[in-house]
Formats: structure tokens, sequence, C-alpha cells
């Protein structure tokens, strides 16, 4: 696969996951209104615009024949690398912070007070949409997609780093919804198309990204103290120094994937 083919399918996939949403949407709000529920609906809808955009990609353009309980048989992975997969998350949470910080490091740095509480959601329903969709749909369809898909067929016809930068790109890019974002999933993508090249194993990749994912949402919905501890508006020397262990400990991570992955 060249480059500009990988840009094109992942534009065609935002184009697909946004017609999808207004396609639904937008006849509700024109006919109905804002029904009681439209918690549900814009949840069920985001979710089902998630699967439909990258079904069509996948029917039409990658049509895999790869065989689904091979690539998901437990016996296939090392019990071993699952166990440094937390540590590479904490790590990747650690290190993306600042860049999810960006806007309110800038305003700290000039002066401007921050706001000290976290930003969190009090719709219970809201929130077990945003469960399903980011823990269980995300990280199985981003990662067929971008790691499976983009990553494996740009790899046959480009430099391995290549190949995992512009996936990375275009993991990244999926994401321009949440400008902040942008940067930590650049990153994360990194990691995740350093790990399926090293092992060929999708399953790891999905873990990861679902452990990411977890990390996430369980920080932004776990109360002040937690943030003011870890993710606080203080950006004093101890904030820089998680960072700089969050680097650590993900390259540790990384290594110690690598030595594992040697011996299997």
């Amino acid at each position: 696969m060249s480059i500009i083919k990988a840009f094109l399918y992942t534009i065609l996939v935002f184009a697909f996951w946004t017609i999808i949403q207004l396609a639904i949407l937008l006849p509700i709000k024109y006919f109905i209104g804002e029904p009681d529920g439209f918690t549900h609906v814009f949840g069920i809808t985001k979710i089902v615009s998630i699967f439909g955009a990258f079904l069509l990609i996948y029917l039409f353009f990658w049509k895999p024949n790869f065989d689904l309980k091979k690539a998901f048989k437990i016996q296939n992975y090392n019990p071993r690398i699952y166990l440094y997969l937390p540590l590479i998350g904490i790590g990747l949470l650690l290190i993306n912070k600042p860049f999810w910080d960006f806007t309110t490091i800038l305003k700290y740095y000039q002066g401007i007070s921050a706001n000290n509480n976290p930003v969190t959601s009090n719709n219970n329903i809201a929130l077990i949409y945003n469960v399903i969709s980011t823990l269980l749909v995300a990280p199985i369809i981003e990662e067929l997609f971008y790691r499976k898909f983009l990553l494996g067929k740009l790899s046959k016809n480009n430099k391995p780093i290549i190949a995992i930068v512009v996936s990375s790109i275009c993991f990244s890019i999926m994401h321009i919804e949440t400008p902040n974002n942008l940067i930590p999933t650049f990153i994360s993508g990194i990691i995740l198309g350093i790990i399926y090249l090293k092992t060929k194993k999708i399953g790891y990749c999905i873990m990861l990204h679902f452990i990411v994912n977890l990390i996430i949402i369980t920080t932004n919905n776990i109360g002040i103290s937690y943030h003011n501890w870890l993710i606080g508006y203080n950006f004093n020397l101890f904030y820089w120094l998680l960072f700089g262990i969050g680097i650590a400990i993900t390259f540790i991570g990384m290594k110690k994937i690598a030595t594992v992955n040697k011996h299997v």
C-alpha cells in the first residue's frame, strides 16, 4: 500500500463515520426534535457509526480473509507479554498527560489560573455508552484497521519506521475532534505499531488499546483527590518527573516484550 492510499482510506473512514451520524441524527432532530431519550439515540448512533464506517472499508477495500478465530486464540499468545502491557499503559498515561494539558499549561505559565476541578459527566447513561464505545468497540475495530490493515499493508512497500509513522498519523487524524488528543494518539500509535510489527499478533495491540482507554476513563471519573495528586494543575517538578517516569517504564515494557518475543 502507498502512503497516499493510506491517507485516502483514513479520510474515507472519517467521511463514512460523519455521513452515518448525520444520516441518523439529522432526520430525528428535524422530524422529532430532541426526544427525552436523546442520550440513548446519540450513544447508539456513535456506536453504529463507528461499526458502519470501518465495516464499509473492510467490505469494499480490505476484504480480509484471515482467520479471526486463530487471530484471537489464546494459545497463540504469550501470557508473559500480557504482563507488560499494563506497565506500558501506565507509561503512556504519564507521557501523554502534558499533551492533554497543553492549553492549560500555556495558561499556567502565563499566570492565568486554571480550573482545579476535573471534567466529569454526571450522566450515567452517557457514561455507559462511552464505556461500550471506548472499551469494547474502539480497541477491536481500530486495531484491526490501523494496525492489521494499514500498518500491515504499508510495511510491505515501505520501511518499518515509515509504515509505523504513517499509520500512527492516520490513527491520530481520526481523533481530530479532540485536538489535544492528536499527539497522544500519535504516540500511542507508534507504540502499538512497534508491538504489532515485532509480534505480528493483533491481540496484544487490542489488549493494550483497551488498557489505555480503561485508564483514561477511570482517571476521568475517579474524583478530585486522584485528580489533584497526579493530573492536577500544579505543573511543578513532580509533574514533569512523572512524565520522565512514563518514558522510562514505557521503554522498559517495550524492551521486555521484545526480549520475551525473541524466545517465542
